[in-house]
């Protein structure tokens, strides 16, 4: 478990959107993401260090498969509940001392 108390699942991880919304013609409800890998951590920390919001959205896109305009427009509502999923594996990596 990380130290945010959000359970970390294996695996994909479906987001069901609070605000669905269209992209191009196709109806946006939900997202699947599959579990991060080390070579995402790799690009989300070179791209951090210019752009953090860039990072995630980035990153969200490759985990879900989509393309990274897909993600800029879903609300900050949702964005939030994926982020925070993905921030729940940084945590792991960093020791309590750093937090």
């Amino acid at each position: 478990m990380s130290k945010n108390n959000t359970q970390i699942e294996n695996g994909p991880k479906r987001f069901d959107l609070v605000k669905p919304y269209d992209f191009r013609g196709a109806r946006i409800d939900h997202f699947i993401a599959r579990e991060p890998k080390v070579r995402d951590l790799r690009q989300f920390l070179k791209l951090a260090e210019t752009d953090s919001i860039a990072a995630i959205e980035a990153t969200l896109a490759n985990l879900c498969s989509v393309d990274n305009p897909v993600i800029s427009e879903m609300s900050i509502k949702d964005f939030g509940v994926m982020k925070a999923w993905y921030e729940g594996f940084l945590s792991d990596l960093i020791p309590d001392s750093e937090m």
